[in-house]
């Protein structure tokens, strides 16, 4: 019965995920540019750049990215420099190289402050998704389908689901906070 509504909100949760993996933190990560959509071809659909290329760590503050396709090198690198993460990125023979600026603790704190917001959004919609399934729920009593105190299970396991995908948004921020903090 709560198939459609779990599927939500996994759904919502990788969402989250990926906004998280965007942000960067004390260590550099493939993640940060991963999902960056690249404008490669003209005329098809934009294309993230893990679906172009292999992604290297190298060093600690340097990424490079190998597009199988060198004729992109160049649109790869205006897709990140445009992608408002603060990554510098500079085509170095069949490479792009992505440096990450060091972070400030101002800066640090701008990037808590918008993960707070972000993961505040997520919980939002997790609630919004439970409400509708309560409608339904309630709904279904209404009409004689569901009898009072089956409807009153229902609600209880809704709600339980909602607290699990609520502590599951909980422990992504909290760790990815603790990782932009370390330092």
């Amino acid at each position: 019965m709560f198939e459609l509504t779990e599927k939500k909100m996994d759904q919502i949760f990788e969402m989250l995920r990926e906004d998280l993996a965007m942000i960067k933190t004390s260590r550099i990560s493939p993640l940060l540019v991963e999902n960056i959509v690249v404008e490669a071809y003209e005329g098809s659909a934009g294309l993230k750049i893990k679906e172009l290329g292999s992604i290297f760590v190298e060093g600690a503050s340097t990424l490079s990215i190998q597009p199988w396709d060198s004729k992109i090198l160049k649109y790869i690198a205006a897709a990140i420099e445009g992608s408002k993460t603060g990554l510098s990125a500079v085509v170095s023979g069949q490479k792009v190289r992505v440096k990450t600026p060091p972070l400030s603790q101002e800066r640090r704190e701008e990037q808590i402050k918008l993960i707070k917001n972000k993961l505040e959004s997520t919980r939002v919609m997790i609630r919004q998704v439970r409400s509708e399934k309560r409608s339904e729920i309630l709904e279904q009593k209404e009409g004689g389908k569901l009898g009072e105190d089956e409807a009153f299970r229902e609600e209880e396991k809704l709600q339980q689901l909602t607290d699990q995908y609520i502590g599951k948004i909980d422990e992504l921020g909290e760790k990815k906070i603790a990782s932009l903090r370390s330092f």
